[in-house]
């Protein structure tokens, strides 16, 4: 098992049982509680539509989980310990086949971004490669480029392999390199890329825009990456979001999932970096 791995393995773990769990205790849980978390980078906008589905439906009790990833959002909520699951990728057939239910509600950006103090608005594909192949270690001025790793496993090293074959060696290569942050969640990686100087890292554009991180996003070969052009598919790189319940979900999930597809819940992802699908 890879460092990267074991870390994630036990970032999950202990989220799942102590944070998960502790919403369990008895007193706690109201008759109609929702509890929702998942991939990062989808945290921000579910916050938002939380406390306008809170206005909408007082009777039901929405506690929005600090991240566990894609796999354990699926997971947990495959266990019941989640009423909704949020995936950055599709439930695979295993997950499907023990009883995972999803429904895609928008798309976002996957973004390269730097630290505030980098004098940079954009990169290529090239200088990419470059960078996590780790023939790249510096910026234009000399100063120290930081290269903050996901994990083998998560789903932004896996949108980065499928991007070209040369970018496939070059994380290939990264997940060799030593003394490098690998960051297990989107929030420990918005958060490495803020506070380290020199920092180069992905994020969702739906996380810095709905948290309002102060990070710089860069441009990818001249394309910006905008609601428009991830609309028009002008910006190669995207993420879709999911909701994962059991084949059966509670009546306040139901009434939740379409709250988040309504005209309503759809307006709301819109100002804060999600496409919102139909």
């Amino acid at each position: 098992m890879t460092r990267a791995r074991r870390m994630a393995a036990v970032s999950v773990a202990w989220v799942v049982s102590l944070l998960l769990g502790a919403t369990m205790t008895p007193g706690y849980v109201r008759a109609e509680t929702l509890r929702i978390t998942g991939t990062g980078g989808a945290i921000g906008g579910m916050r938002l539509l939380a406390e306008a589905f809170r206005k909408a439906e007082p009777g039901v009790d929405v506690i929005i989980l600090p991240s566990i990833g894609s796999s354990g959002g699926i997971r947990a909520a495959i266990a019941g310990r989640l009423d909704i699951g949020l995936s950055a990728r599709p439930a695979g057939p295993e997950e499907m086949a023990q009883g995972a239910r999803q429904t895609a509600y928008a798309r976002t950006a996957l973004v390269f971004a730097v630290h505030p103090d980098v004098k940079r608005s954009g990169t290529t594909l090239a200088e990419v490669v470059e960078i996590y192949a780790g023939r790249k270690t510096t910026w234009d001025d000399g100063s120290a480029l930081r290269l903050i790793l996901r994990p083998t496993f998560d789903t932004d090293t896996i949108s980065l392999r499928d991007m070209s074959p040369e970018m496939a060696y070059a994380v290939e290569q990264s997940q060799k390199r030593e003394g490098l942050i690998v960051a297990t969640t989107d929030q420990n990686s918005a958060d490495a890329i803020e506070r380290t100087r020199g920092s180069f890292g992905t994020v969702t554009l739906a996380l810095v825009v709905s948290e309002k991180r102060r990070i710089r996003v860069l441009s990818l070969s001249g394309v910006k990456p905008t609601m428009k052009s991830v609309r028009d598919g002008t910006y190669p790189c995207t993420k879709t979001f999911y909701m994962v319940t059991r084949p059966t979900p509670s009546p306040a999930a139901g009434k939740f999932i379409r709250f988040v597809r309504s005209p309503e819940g759809k307006a709301i992802l819109s100002r804060v970096g999600h496409v919102p699908l139909p």
